[in-house]
């Protein structure tokens, strides 16, 4: 197991030795056996006696001690400068705290950075996990969870995993109907050297050959620029052979892994895409779906932030006495290691499972969660082997985590903390996404995406569009720059997600000015303005702009969303080597009923850039949110128009069909697109208006039959180029005062307008 990297403290660390009795008391388990438990759950997260102010980037303090053989100094300084290597040179405030789980273990330590930042102070929270050796009292005392292999790959674990992939291979069939363009043979025996393949797909079937795919990050530009990698000139070198020794640690590391675990080839993309070859980078990305669904394992890298950090060094850990106050017998210690930086202290309440499952947060330390083009590697790969704190072996219904005896079977809603579900149940999601059986997959893929970090901003379409070809069934012509075709009154309905960007930084929306620029003058093309690829940050659907009662279930709606515009032609520029990758323009032009927006507008209190839009007599007509954020609350609203070409429709009346579906939470609601009301029901209705009630979607079901005639849709703004238009918004239009399909709406004319 694992051995102490020292056993030395400093002065200022010896509080990690810690009085139990000062937290909480012994009690007998059900086992017989005595354990800590804590007093209060106040007690869960205590503070240490330890307060220390340092100064970024060298750290002078910690790195004093370090010099004098503190072990946690070693890896507090090591966390610090990995997580804070985007600050300025600054002074921070460094606390630490214990972390007991809800039923008492102790799980982590948690160490609190304080930070000045241009928007006043802020604080990092980073987290230390705690671990012990199986037979050393603290462990049964302190409920420790186990240690993990001093080395990750170790022979042990490089055991465990060949056996289940053999397994699990011979109830499979061999034959690999996919072979990626080119793939690197690793070389094993005597002769270590690799070579660039251009496959043969007969041949390698025939010997029953299999590939493994890496997924990892290239780091920054300084690294990427020094990323071994195949271009034009050296395509010939890489096809006669290199030694590993001469690639980037990540990749260096990977060919070893393969080595271990007998598989002949891997593919990786720097030196299987020739990089200065736009038509081979186009073509081959077009091929990521076959490339990382056919792959027999996906090597994921979530320890090394870039090409020049490997992921299969020694494990390091800093290993803490520990004498009890309660219990006497009880003397040993406890290790402590690195995990990452955390968004919320609940993360900390874990074990190490839970934590490699999950998204650690803009600041935490994997960039592999962050990035864009891992999350399509994962969610293609039919099983991951990823390398976090611990290591695990993941499948669609099964995993594997290092320590355990055997793969354990996935439950369906079970906590990501006791089975590997979380950020893991995007694994080989392509049955599921293409099978249609949930139609609102793609938008919640998409939503996840948007979180995520791309080097380049262009690839931001590339970067997902092996799921894309998933989604839309391989047909290039039914997909629009992230939108589907068939599903356009679901896809366009899609939102800023409130006050973030794609690195999670909180900062307001761009200005109505800098958004119109954007738009007119965009560089580079990324989408047209209809797209969610436009904005650069995490988007939402199913939102809707009313501030009050539900939103409209765009996504997660069981009935029927009815087109209500007509005579539709949408269409985008892409490459003929990959219409699911980079696009140079598009346009929709749909016939719609298109409505100025009136001046009567009032910001919601207490919602972010929420609207509500009265007509002259003060009746409530819809709501609006925008994509940018005047800080003085000022719309320009005599260039803005409505485009209602959605409609939700709902019906009380029972339905007469097995298509009438039943929305869940609403047992008595079947779904119909029959327009017609009755008059009773319109006045009724009308009698609800935004000054002298607010109503939910849910109350609007009980009061009318056919109240949840609700009217959605796009706010557009005149484009530069004449006769053209931008979206710039989303609104929706309840069945109350003068909204919803019989209100505003009903009498107006339609128009034809460009959408670019």
């Amino acid at each position: 197991m694992n051995s102490p990297t020292s056993r030395n403290l400093c002065t200022r660390c010896n509080v990690l030795r810690f009085n139990d009795s000062a937290f909480g008391y012994g009690v007998h388990g059900e086992s017989g056996r005595q354990h800590f438990q804590i007093q209060t759950p106040k007690n869960a997260h205590s503070f240490l006696d330890f307060s220390l102010k340092d100064r970024l980037p060298k750290l002078p303090i910690i790195s004093g001690s370090v010099q004098n053989g503190c072990a946690f100094c070693a890896i507090l300084r090591k966390l610090i400068t990995k997580s804070c290597s985007y600050l300025p040179e600054q002074e921070i405030h460094i606390r630490l705290q214990l972390v007991f789980s809800p039923e008492g273990r102790f799980m982590s330590v948690l160490a609190h950075v304080g930070l000045q930042l241009e928007q006043g102070s802020d604080e990092i929270l980073l987290m230390f996990g705690v671990d012990g050796d199986p037979y050393d009292p603290c462990t049964q005392w302190l409920r420790l969870q186990s240690a993990p292999e001093d080395h990750i790959f170790c022979k042990k674990n490089v055991e465990k995993i060949g056996n289940i992939l053999q397994d699990i291979e011979s109830e499979e069939n061999r034959n690999t109907p996919f072979y990626p363009t080119r793939l690197i043979n690793v070389g094993t025996g005597d002769d270590d050297t690799c070579h660039l393949v251009i496959t043969d797909p007969g041949l390698l079937k025939a010997k029953g050959a299999k590939y493994a795919a890496l997924s990892y990050c290239w780091g920054p530009h300084e690294d990427a620029k020094t990323q071994f990698k195949t271009e034009r000139a050296n395509l010939p070198n890489r096809i006669a052979g290199f030694k590993s020794e001469i690639t980037s640690p990540a990749m260096r590391e990977a060919v070893e892994v393969c080595r271990s675990l007998d598989i002949p080839y891997i593919w990786i993309d720097a030196v299987c895409i020739v990089q200065d070859d736009k038509e081979d980078w186009e073509r081959e990305a077009a091929q990521m779906t076959d490339v990382y669904q056919n792959a027999c394992l996906t090597i994921c890298t979530p320890t090394s932030t870039s090409c020049r950090e490997g992921f299969l060094g020694p494990r390091v850990s800093a290993r803490i006495p520990f004498r009890s106050g309660i219990d006497v017998e009880v003397v040993g210690f406890y290790n402590i290691r690195p995990c990452g930086a955390i968004g919320d202290i609940r993360s900390a309440e874990g074990d190490y499972e839970s934590f490699d499952n999950s998204d650690t947060g803009p600041r935490g330390l994997s960039n592999w969660w962050k990035r864009g083009w891992t999350f399509q590697e994962l969610a293609l790969s039919k099983r991951v082997l990823l390398f976090g704190i611990k290591l695990h072996l993941v499948f669609e219904d099964r995993f594997w985590s290092e320590g355990d005896e055997s793969l354990t079977e996935a439950v369906e809603d079970e906590d990501a903390a006791a089975g590997m579900g979380g950020t893991f149940a995007v694994i080989a999601v392509a049955g599921a996404l293409e099978s249609r059986e949930d139609e609102s997959m793609w938008m919640s893929m998409v939503e996840q995406y948007t979180e995520r970090q791309l080097t380049f901003e262009s690839d931001k379409l590339p970067a997902m569009g092996g799921l894309a070809k998933i989604a839309v069934r391989g047909n290039g012509d039914g997909y629009l720059a992230g939108i589907r075709r068939e599903s356009l009154h679901r896809d366009l309905f899609w939102t800023p997600a409130i006050a973030s960007d794609a690195g999670g930084e909180v900062k307001p929306k761009a200005s109505f000015d800098e958004l119109m620029k954007s738009l007119n003058e965009p560089e580079p093309y990324i989408a047209p303005s209809w797209s969610w690829a436009r904005w650069r940050g995490k988007v939402r659907f199913d939102e809707s702009p009313a501030p009050y009662g539900d939103h409209v279930p765009v996504m997660g709606v069981h009935g029927k969303l009815e087109e209500a515009y007509s005579g539709v032609e949408a269409r985008t520029s892409t490459s003929k080597l990959n219409p699911f990758g980079q696009v140079t323009e598009g346009s929709l032009r749909l016939t719609s009923k298109v409505v100025p927006i009136l001046q009567r507008l009032e910001r919601q209190e207490g919602f972010d850039n929420h609207w509500e839009m009265c007509n002259e007599n003060g009746q409530y007509v819809a709501n609006l949110t925008f994509d940018w954020d005047e800080p003085k609350n000022v719309v320009p609203f005599e260039n803005l128009s409505l485009a209602y070409n959605m409609a939700l429709l709902y019906d009380n009346a029972e339905g007469d069909s097995e298509e009438d579906e039943v929305i869940s939470d609403y047992d008595e609601i079947n779904v119909d697109v029959n327009m017609d009301s009755s008059e009773d029901g319109d006045e009724q209705m009308d009698d609800i208006d935004s000054e002298s009630e607010e109503i939910s979607f849910e109350e609007a079901q009980v009061r009318d039959a056919n109240a949840g005639r609700f009217a959605y849709g796009l706010i557009i703004h005149p484009a530069n180029a004449k006769g053209k238009f931008f979206r710039v918004g989303i609104f929706s239009s309840w069945p109350k005062g003068a909204g919803g399909l019989k209100g505003y709406f009903e009498n107006q004319p339609s128009t034809t307008v460009e959408i670019i």
